[in-house]
């Protein structure tokens, strides 16, 4: 997943050889994804179904593409798995870092139509699609992996535990290393990453952050970015640097990042209105605006 992913786990009343177990079968839980959902693995599933019209998929996958038509829909096709195509024409075509990273592929970028033209018949298993349809599930699967991992923790017995894969996080519970009653999550500032921009506190909440600032190249004079707009097929010309977003689930909230970032300010700040979405904005320039629903979360030095 080219991404760093962190798990932490606190109990009093588990045993080391059972917490050790757990952070196990979380990473293998987080390499499972990986190798289900990857467009850079030939051998992943994700491949094979991009290679044809009609699939009969996992329950995984199934379970995964369900979740993606629902925010598609929510999201009024902002969020558009579809946009694979698009990415590889944008030099997105091999695996952050590796040599073919940033090199355009010099196909045609939008082929096809929209993400909603997929049919998953999800009982039976079955999707159907145009076969030339190809789909990026990155971003949505570690939302997806962080979710599962949380759920596999708690049926465990576990309830303070920080899950982190890239910045798509579900903090549960508290940190008690340090005596907190929740979790402190930190906003990178907008200008330099080592330092804080602002400070989240959460307890059993979901936050990702999706933005402009990273997986960067340049195709000759022209700055690429790997947020595609799927309404031109382009790196989206937006002008946030990064959206962050606090909901009860991970994935839903890597999505809406996504996709309010893609929007830009003005209309992210109505979207997240309408959907009541707490959300945290870092403009271009360097300004950092958030909503009366984020501010409960956001630590405020003034009220120590």
């Amino acid at each position: 997943m080219r991404t760093d992913v962190f798990v932490k786990i606190a109990s009093e009343v588990r045993s080391e050889s059972d917490l050790s177990r757990d952070l196990a079968d979380a990473f293998a839980m987080f390499r499972e994804t990986e190798r289900r959902f990857s467009r850079f693995r030939d051998d992943s599933e994700l491949s094979r179904l991009n290679g044809v019209s009609e699939f009969r998929v996992s329950p995984e996958m199934a379970s995964l593409l369900s979740e993606a038509l629902s925010l598609h829909r929510e999201t009024d096709g902002i969020f558009d798995p579809s946009i694979l195509p698009a990415l590889e024409s944008e030099g997105y075509a091999g695996s952050f870092g590796d040599d073919s990273f940033g090199i355009p592929s010099g196909k045609k970028g939008i082929e096809n139509g929209r993400f909603d033209s997929v049919v998953l018949e999800k009982e039976a298993g079955i999707v159907r699609k145009p076969k030339d349809l190809r789909i990026d599930l990155g971003g949505i699967a570690k939302g997806y992996a962080v979710d599962r991992v949380t759920r596999m923790l708690r049926e465990r017995g576990n309830a303070d535990f920080l899950v982190d894969a890239g910045g798509d996080i579900f903090a549960s519970g508290r940190d008690v290393e340090h005596g907190y009653g929740y979790w402190a999550i930190d906003i990178a500032a907008p200008t330099d990453r080592m330092k804080s921009g602002a400070l989240l506190m959460l307890r059993d909440m979901s936050v990702a952050t999706s933005g402009t600032d990273r997986r960067r190249w340049a195709v000759g004079e022209e700055e690429k970015h790997h947020l595609i707009d799927p309404r031109s097929g382009k790196s989206a010309a937006t002008d946030l640097l990064s959206v962050t977003v606090v909901g009860e689930s991970t994935i839903r909230a890597e999505v809406l990042a996504k996709t309010l970032c893609i929007l830009g300010r003005g209309q992210a700040l109505a979207f997240a209105e309408r959907l009541q979405i707490p959300v945290f904005l870092v403009t271009t320039d360097g300004e950092t605006v958030y909503n009366s629903l984020m501010r409960s979360y956001v630590y405020d030095e003034s009220k120590r």
